[in-house]
């Protein structure tokens, strides 16, 4: 499928609705949850996923996240996300952890979880789609082209 876009102020893409709801199979925009504990990163990423047409929810550490994704509470259901974006090598609880404990709720063994990260360790990277990873990003991201990515990814783990 080609990539529809138009470009918006600063030449941002805004992608087609349609092929957003290709893509997730709803109309509405990808809802996703960035968690990265480098706070520069953080704006970095999510002004380009915002500027792809995309809405994005950001957690600065592991914690946040699992409190966000409401993997610390019984009988909470699952967060509507169309995907997850994680940084590997987090303190505390890490990238891999926070994979594995998300792939461990039945609400989201389906929902794809791009890993990202500036290490060049292929361990540590192997180790992360062993953990349910669906896919790898390399930092430092393409700004031109982040979105597109991320939107690919999805697209990818969901068929």
């Amino acid at each position: 499928m080609p990539t529809v876009a138009t470009l918006g102020p600063g030449g941002s893409a805004h992608h087609d609705p349609a092929e957003i709801a290709a893509v997730t199979g709803r109309t509405a925009p990808m809802k996703i949850l960035l968690v990265d504990d480098d706070e520069l990163f953080l704006e970095f990423a999510a002004a380009m996923l915002r500027s792809g047409g995309h809405e994005v929810e950001t957690c600065a550490s592991a914690g946040e996240a699992i409190a966000t994704l409401n993997l610390d509470a019984e009988r909470k259901p699952p967060r509507d996300f169309d995907a997850v974006l994680i940084d590997i090598v987090m303190p505390e609880v890490s990238g891999t952890e926070l994979c594995s404990l998300i792939r461990g709720h039945p609400g989201y063994r389906d929902l794809p979880v791009i890993m990202i990260s500036a290490t060049r360790d292929m361990s540590l990277i192997d180790q992360a789609l062993t953990a349910g990873g669906s896919s790898y990003i390399q930092k430092p991201i393409q700004a031109n082209t982040f979105a597109e990515e991320i939107q690919r990814k999805v697209k990818d783990a969901r068929s």
